[in-house]
């Protein structure tokens, strides 16, 4: 079986006192929606892989790394298992998101309430990653 590397961001920014996350529609492979991720560059490193994947999916370039998630994720498709590194990023709300790519992976994205991110979610990895990353933000925040 192939192994494939790669990163997740879970991209928040505070807006009024709430918390708001950044979600992109996905319409390759499958639709839904889910948070920044991709494969990790031969050479590349995951910190690095996940400021690049997130220019390159959102457009966003002022962002900071809170924090590298303990839990890699994990699953299987076809004869390939991922496994992927999730990362905590602090966006800017107010910075213009742009979803120009060259292979078209998200058509629409939205900064979401807290509060109904779970709803949007399409797969229960990414709704793990979100809980993980709120304890991680809580944690910040104290």
């Amino acid at each position: 079986m192939h192994e494939k590397h790669g990163v997740t961001g879970v991209l928040y920014d505070t807006k009024e006192g709430k918390n708001y996350f950044l979600l992109l529609h996905r319409v390759l492979n499958w639709k839904g929606w889910e948070f920044v991720k991709g494969g990790i560059d031969e050479g590349e490193e995951p910190v690095g892989a996940v400021l690049r994947e997130v220019e390159e999916e959102s457009g966003l370039s002022n962002v900071s790394i809170i924090a590298v998630m303990p839990k890699k994720v994990t699953w299987i498709a076809k004869d390939t298992r991922y496994i992927y590194t999730p990362f905590v990023l602090k966006a800017n709300i107010n910075e213009e998101v742009n979803l120009e790519q060259e292979i078209i992976e998200h058509d629409d994205f939205k900064w979401v309430l807290e509060k109904d991110v779970e709803r949007m979610l399409t797969h229960e990895d990414n709704k793990k990653i979100f809980h993980e990353a709120l304890d991680i933000i809580g944690q910040k925040n104290e």
